[in-house]
């Protein structure tokens, strides 16, 4: 997946979310807060899918012989 794919996927999916939190609870701090906990949170998810698609390359490349 490419970064600006990932990107476009992370403004819309925490809009949605940002819209959702604040009718629901009707402040913005925390929207605002909330917002910027779910963002990091997909940050850290999409940081651990790349480290774990970079360790399954290198694993194969060991395995493969030459």
């Amino acid at each position: 997946m490419s970064f600006l794919l990932f990107l476009r996927g992370l403004i819309i999916v925490l809009v949605a979310f940002a819209i959702s939190v604040y009718l629901l609870t009707a402040s913005l701090w925390g929207t605002f807060v909330q917002t910027l906990i779910c963002g990091i949170l997909i940050q850290i998810g999409y940081f651990v899918a790349v480290m774990l698609l970079v360790w399954r390359s290198v694993s194969k490349e060991s395995v493969t012989p030459k």
